[in-house]
């Protein structure tokens, strides 16, 4: 075991005899190590030098072990220094043989955007889109703007946005008014309980992503991805979120489904994503005994004993439908009250 120390074998072997005996003579050494006396003579003169003997002048001389609590702890702590500069070398190496690997042409394929850029590319970012910029919300932010007047513009050119919030994201009664403020313009939002990433894809030939943190501090890099596989990936991403998540505001066009009207489809909607009474009176622009009021006829309608036995009766009368899903005209938050 004292090899780990970074003794030899030979060496852990004379200081164990000479721990369990005391004084040794070293001429009597030989004998009861069983070592050679080129390996004994080696073995003596290593241990001397790691300070585990002591050898004295007397005739014949007499080896004296040091004590392993005091001596063994200075090898420990040596030993430990040693490995700790072995690591340091080691995460060099292991810079050296990533960038070694690394395709000239990475940069082609996704950068790091720099803290102090970040505003200026992402704001550039929404100005060259020709179509469509397809986004995933959720805090913590990055940025804090009152509005994305980017957003607005784009919006009133007829450049197409669809927004994935984080349910957290839509909790706040400012964030409401400003999601508020983009719906009317035209933007085509929905909700998710929990959104992995923070992204924002445009045209699909560029992206930016970040990646959540659960702490509540900014993603320490903002990547931004041109046009591959990467890319790919991450639009094929967004449309499987954009199909599960729900709108907030049903099918436009649609003032009633058999028994319900459009305000009811709404509130359901906004109930099924998750969202507080609080939240869903501030979105539609009512209050929260309304609400409740409103949640406790849908029940009785239904014969629900709960809210969640409503999200299932709901599905089964074709309140909700895949249709709600499909909605690409922009929604109408507020304004059936």
């Amino acid at each position: 075991m004292l090899e780990a120390l970074g003794l030899s074998t030979a060496e852990s072997q004379v200081y164990q005899l000479l721990v369990g005996s005391g004084r040794f003579p070293v001429d009597r050494l030989e004998q009861r190590s069983g070592l050679t006396g080129a390996q004994l003579e080696q073995a003596v003169a290593a241990l001397a030098v790691k300070g585990l003997v002591t050898l004295t002048d007397d005739l014949p001389a007499q080896l004296i072990p040091a004590p392993p609590d005091i001596a063994g702890e200075t090898l420990l702590l040596a030993r430990m220094n040693e490995l700790q500069s072995a690591k340091g070398v080691l995460q060099r190496l292991t810079k050296e043989y990533r960038e070694a690997l690394r395709p000239a042409a990475l940069e082609e394929i996704a950068e790091i955007v720099p803290a102090e850029a970040l505003a200026q590319r992402y704001e550039q970012l929404q100005l060259r889109a020709r179509r469509e910029v397809l986004r995933f919300d959720a805090p913590p932010y990055l940025l804090i703007e009152e509005f994305n007047v980017a957003e607005l513009e784009q919006l009133a050119v007829g450049v197409r946005f669809r927004t994935v919030y984080d349910r957290a994201a839509i909790e706040g009664y400012a964030v409401q008014l400003e999601i508020r403020r983009y719906m009317d313009a035209g933007e085509q939002a929905r909700v998710l309980a929990r959104l992995p990433v923070k992204l924002i894809i445009v045209d699909r030939s560029t992206a930016m992503l970040a990646v959540r943190t659960d702490d509540g501090r900014p993603p320490g890099a903002v990547v931004q991805i041109h046009q591959g596989p990467l890319l790919d990936a991450l639009v094929a991403l967004f449309e499987l979120v954009w199909v599960t998540a729900l709108p907030l505001d049903p099918s436009p066009g649609e003032t009633h489904r058999g028994e319900l009207s459009g305000s009811d489809i709404h509130l359901l909607l906004l109930l099924l994503s998750g969202l507080t009474d609080d939240a869903i009176a501030r979105l539609m622009g009512i209050g929260k005994r309304t609400v409740n009021r409103r949640v406790r006829g849908l029940m009785d309608l239904a014969g629900a004993s709960s809210r969640m036995e409503l999200g299932w009766h709901a599905c089964e009368r074709g309140w909700v439908t895949a249709g709600d899903l499909d909605g690409l005209q922009p929604p109408c938050i507020g304004q059936d009250t």
